[in-house]
């Protein structure tokens, strides 16, 4: 099964904010609770110091038992903000005064006392202070004062104003979190886009490279250094590589020219080889058929090219065979062929000669004689044998040549180098120097001087 991928900036932005947001909500979660614990403090705070200033204010009404002094009392402590009701009460726990919404009216004491002096469930807050009234005895000879409780105040506090501070609290803990996280997340944008423009220019640039486009360069257009020195890196790569592949490809091509040297063409003299002959030959016969022209094929034979051979050694034969070579060459046209058939042996093939048999015949002889004249002229090969000076060897050497026309034929390509061979052997038969034509025994000797 395979795993999902993100992109860079989704994986930056989950990692960066993800933690953030943990962070920022465990220390705000801490943050409100403290703030809570100060928020429900301060209003125990203040109901006990209510308590306290009414039970003082109560002590002259309650010890007089002046009703309408305590109710007064009473309206006044109802006029602070968080104050729900008030009850004041005798020395036997009856109340004496109530005003406002005291939960578990009649039975307030019996949640708070001197003991238990507030009760506090999350939803209900009582306080209780006791009234203390002193009275001074006068048969004591120090008259000390004498505190005694007259009564009780109970004050039940409302937590509306608290709530509502909790509540604006935590809307403006939360409005700035999101503005805090919404900053964040733009930053971390800015950042991103910083690192992940360039690593996106850097991996089109290597996909590209790994398709072959060796011309593909990286643009340094940010001011990170890592992504610099990795652009400078990836450039001076690709420039290497592309000098790499103009050397191998270049090597390549000389690989395959040398191959196809090899297969197509004669290592010595550079003529075609049978099998470049062959190809040729075979489209010269399929063109002559279409054309209804004739063509004609000459197999050309070396008189006195073994004496050389033997006397100096392969080397100067060599040098007279691509001498030869160069010589039948320069009597052609450029859509003719010369092949070396092997050892001296060489085979001419004119194409496009003319429709009519006897024309075709007076080229195909005149070529002939041409190439037997130029052959028959005088060598002079420059041999260096290894380890001497050089020496100039003069040699002379005739050809015997067989030629054969063909216009519509039908047989095999053997068979038709077999006419011009045989033609060749008639030719070195009735002397040498000679050309004769397959089917047609007449021979053309030199003219004597």
């Amino acid at each position: 099964m395979m795993r999902k991928k993100f992109s860079i900036r989704t994986h930056v932005i989950w990692f960066t904010l993800m933690p953030l947001m943990v962070m920022v909500i465990l220390l705000e979660a801490f943050l409100l609770h403290d703030r809570y614990a100060d928020l429900d403090r301060n209003l125990v705070a203040h109901g006990q110091q209510l308590a306290r200033q009414l039970a003082v204010s109560s002590e002259y009404g309650v010890f007089s038992g002046n009703r309408m002094f305590l109710d007064g009392i009473a309206k006044s402590a109802m006029q602070e903000s968080d104050v729900r009701g008030v009850a004041l009460f005798n020395a036997d726990q009856q109340a004496i005064v109530k005003d406002g919404e005291i939960s578990n009216a009649g039975n307030e004491l019996g949640l708070v006392s001197a003991q238990t002096p507030i009760f506090d469930n999350g939803e209900l807050l009582l306080l209780y202070r006791p009234i203390l009234a002193s009275r001074i005895d006068l048969n004591e000879q120090d008259a000390r004062p004498v505190v005694e409780q007259a009564g009780a105040v109970v004050l039940e506090m409302s937590r509306d104003a608290t709530h509502k501070q909790k509540l604006h609290l935590l809307q403006v803990t939360l409005l700035m979190t999101v503005f805090f996280l919404l900053l964040t997340l733009y930053l971390v944008q800015i950042a991103t886009r910083r690192i992940i423009l360039p690593i996106t220019k850097l991996s089109h640039a290597i996909h590209a490279i790994g398709e072959g486009h060796l011309d593909t360069r990286v643009v340094e257009e940010t001011d990170i250094r890592e992504f610099c020195i990795l652009s400078r890196g990836i450039n001076q790569m690709t420039a290497d590589l592309q000098h790499e592949r103009t050397i191998l490809q270049s090597r390549i091509n000389e690989a395959t020219n040398q191959l196809h040297e090899l297969a197509f063409y004669d290592t010595l003299t550079h003529l075609p080889n049978r099998r470049l002959l062959n190809d040729r030959l075979a489209q010269a016969l399929s063109a002559c058929a279409r054309g209804g022209y004739h063509g004609a094929l000459l197999f050309i034979d070396l008189d006195n090219f073994k004496p050389l051979n033997d006397e100096f050694g392969h080397a100067v034969g060599d040098l007279l065979l691509i001498e030869a070579a160069r010589r039948i060459s320069s009597c052609l046209r450029e859509e003719d062929t010369v092949a070396r058939f092997g050892g001296d042996e060489f085979v001419v093939m004119l194409g496009r000669l003319d429709a009519d048999y006897a024309h075709s015949l007076s080229l195909a002889r005149g070529v002939a004689e041409k190439i037997r004249t130029i052959l028959a002229e005088g060598y002079f090969l420059n041999y260096q044998p290894q380890g001497q000076e050089e020496i100039l060897i003069e040699h002379r050497c005739t050809s015997s040549i067989g030629v054969v026309l063909f216009i519509d034929y039908c047989g095999s390509q053997d068979e038709l180098l077999h006419c011009a061979d045989a033609a060749m052997y008639q030719a070195k038969k009735e002397g040498r120097n000679r050309i004769c034509f397959y089917q047609h025994i007449t021979m053309f000797a030199p003219k004597e001087e």
